[in-house]
């Protein structure tokens, strides 16, 4: 009886933790396993904490190849963001920019996001792994058509992406979409939030088991 009257709230305590981290962190870009440590930890204590982490806005951390003021896009005049992060329908999506918008670009931007941690926590793994994917994905552009920059953003996928659009001028975004899952569920999807949110049009790619 006793053993129960003490585990009950201890076992509440580190729920409303967790909780506070997956809901509050992990879907703006917050994903360090130790934030989970720390709210089964802290418990409901974490939540302003969590919620003063979570207000930061989106940075840009690396970008490489910007045209200089002066030069001529190679192309056309469309500038075209493609969100890439590794993922089956990430890669749908460089396929069908390919296949349907670069070759009337004038100008394309390859852009990864990596979690807020990424900095802070000194994971230079990810950083790596970010620098990695874009410069595969870059290597598949054709030369000498198009100008191509790469750029490595922090935070959530979603705004960090909607924020680079504006930012650039950007005429078209093209991203991949989730397929339906747990992930999805928990980390929401950067695609929906994309399409309903950007003052451009965006170019939504299935992944690639959704044709099946």
């Amino acid at each position: 009886m006793s053993a129960a009257y003490w585990a009950l709230p201890l076992v509440g305590w580190v729920a409303a933790g967790m909780v506070a981290v997956v809901l509050v962190l992990y879907r703006r870009g917050h994903r360090d396993g130790s934030w989970l440590l720390l709210g089964a930890v802290l418990g409901p204590l974490i939540l302003p904490i969590a919620v003063e982490r979570a207000r930061r806005r989106p940075q840009r951390l690396e970008r490489y190849g910007e045209p200089g003021a002066d030069e001529a896009t190679p192309g056309g005049q469309l500038c075209v963001l493609i969100g890439v992060d590794g993922s089956p329908g990430s890669e749908e999506a460089v396929r069908a920019a390919l296949r349907l918008v670069v070759p009337v670009a004038g100008r394309v931007l390859l852009a990864t996001v990596v979690s807020s941690d990424a900095v802070d926590g000194g994971r230079d793994d990810e950083l790596a792994s970010a620098r990695d994917l874009l410069s595969r994905h870059r290597d598949g552009l054709p030369e000498g058509t198009v100008a191509v920059e790469t750029q490595i953003m922090n935070g959530q996928p979603a705004p960090a992406l909607l924020g680079l659009a504006d930012t650039e001028d950007v005429d078209l975004i093209v991203v991949g979409r989730r397929g339906k899952g747990l992930s999805r569920a928990v980390l929401g999807s950067a695609a929906s939030r994309v399409t309903t949110s950007a003052r451009c049009p965006v170019l939504l790619a299935p992944p690639p088991d959704a044709r099946t």
